[in-house]
């Protein structure tokens, strides 16, 4: 007790004031946090000379204990590859770990994350005792998990699949669960596909958006999704919307407003560096869509009886 009604006010954690009046409950301090010793961390420094990163690297040995352990080779469980003046993103290493822990369990080697004509929905889910017994033999939740990590850092192909297979997670049936190892049969035999994170010839944004329409046969919801460029993949993203959509072009405009937004993100990012003395020019920024239609209507103020009914949040991209 000494020690922590030191600490508090050595960091002047409260100002006196006047007891409040009896009927009002006081509530007490249940933390004090004191500064974490011992404490350790892996950085990466980045520069366009050797000459700028040793500048840094003897900033930071003024004010830290530095141990320099040389060029990174893997960072967050992500490989570093350097080649001819390229670098790469790889998860080889972890996708054999995944696919050497679940192995047991015969995933298939598939050529595509998702077969051609395959179709999930909450009909496949267990609805005996005996289904859900069977289906729990299967660590499908487990499986999910390491894909999810997997697409969100360097494998932007497999996002869509995973994001299908994530909406059974509270009961999946044995059909999401050879739909999922079939997946994880596809990253075993494209272990080797990399990230080329490589040179930048100029500072400039390109998103893709896309959308299917009414995929899902549950609610009938589309899904959408995007990647950005800034040269090379920076950002990717598939969800399903957040209404139900009357036609294809809707689906798509919808799409393309949730593009926009990430895209007006990233460049107020790179914008924020600007400010920052790192000099990177004019930002241009370019959206692009297969659907003309969706493209026509995001340009255009007028309204019908067909597309009246978008809420006024998605012209915002207009």
């Amino acid at each position: 007790m000494d020690a922590e009604m030191h600490n508090m006010k050595t960091r002047k954690v409260w100002s006196l004031v006047p007891a409040p009046p009896k009927e009002v409950k006081v509530v007490g301090c249940r933390w004090v946090y004191n500064l974490k010793k011992n404490n350790e961390d892996d950085i990466v420094i980045l520069g366009k000379t050797n000459e700028e990163i040793q500048m840094t690297v003897k900033l930071l040995a003024n004010n830290f204990d530095l141990k320099i352990i040389g060029k990174t080779r893997t960072l967050l469980g992500i490989q570093f590859i350097e080649k001819n003046n390229k670098v790469y993103l790889s998860r080889e290493h972890y996708i054999t770990e995944v696919y050497n822990r679940y192995k047991k369990f015969l995933p298939p080697i598939s050529s595509l994350p998702i077969s051609k004509g395959s179709v999930y929905s909450k009909l496949q889910c267990p609805t005996t005792d005996e289904e859900t017994k069977e289906i729990e033999r299967y660590p499908y939740r487990s499986v999910i998990g390491c894909l999810a990590f997997i697409a969100s850092r360097t494998r932007p192909d497999i996002n869509y699949a995973v994001n299908l297979f994530s909406q059974f997670q509270s009961n999946p049936g044995v059909v999401h669960w050879s739909g999922l190892m079939k997946l994880l049969g596809y990253l075993q035999a494209t272990k080797n596909y990399k990230l080329d994170i490589g040179n930048i010839a100029e500072i400039s944004l390109t998103a893709y958006s896309d959308a299917d329409f009414a995929s899902c046969t549950d609610d009938r919801i589309s899904v959408g999704g995007h990647i950005v460029f800034c040269g090379i993949p920076v950002s990717w993203r598939t969800a399903k919307q957040k209404s139900v959509t009357l036609s294809s072009m809707e689906a798509e405009f919808l799409s393309i407003c949730e593009t926009a937004k990430e895209l007006m993100w990233l460049k107020n990012v790179l914008e924020e560096c600007q400010s920052t003395n790192v000099l990177l020019g004019d930002i241009s920024c370019k959206l692009l869509s297969d659907n003309m239609a969706a493209i026509q209507f995001s340009k255009s103020s007028i309204e019908n009886n067909r597309t009246k009914h978008i809420d006024v949040k998605f012209h915002f991209v207009r």
